[in-house]
């Protein structure tokens, strides 16, 4: 039985690195995050075995990224010193560490998807040194 295809979901509320609501530092994370998510979701779009790191990829997108965003920037900023007293870091410092989490799951779940690759890279090389290497006893 051929693998399901996975239906493309509609359209999510667009987030950007460059979004005004996000402190320059957390700019950079953004982009690579959105670059990671769109790099698995390529890799994932064809293959029904990867559905499950499709449909996490495109729920953190759509949902858990534009909602992280969302609560730090409905934060007043006279307000977000209260963040500091309760947790001993800024609330750019705290958005900037849910954003690193989202990113290590990212590239966990991109090493996942290209173990395969990596595996079979591995195998074609050492037959060729098998195959060609200086053992080979027609050489």
């Amino acid at each position: 039985m051929p693998p399901a295809r996975v239906e493309q979901e509609p359209a999510a509320p667009s987030i950007a690195s460059d979004d005004p609501r996000l402190p320059d530092a957390s700019r950079p994370l953004v982009a690579r995050m959105l670059s990671l998510i769109a790099d698995i979701e390529a890799r994932t779009q064809d293959d029904g075995l990867m559905v499950s790191a499709l449909t996490e990829v495109r729920q953190m997108r759509d949902s858990h990224l534009p909602r992280l965003i969302a609560s730090y920037a409905d934060i007043p900023a006279s307000h977000r010193a209260e963040i500091f007293r309760q947790t001993g870091r800024s609330a750019s410092y705290n958005l900037n560490q849910g954003f690193e989490k989202m990113i290590a799951r990212l590239e966990t779940l991109s090493r996942s998807l290209a173990q395969e690759d990596l595996d079979s890279f591995a195998d074609n090389l050492r037959f060729i040194d098998h195959r060609y290497g200086e053992d080979d006893p027609l050489r």
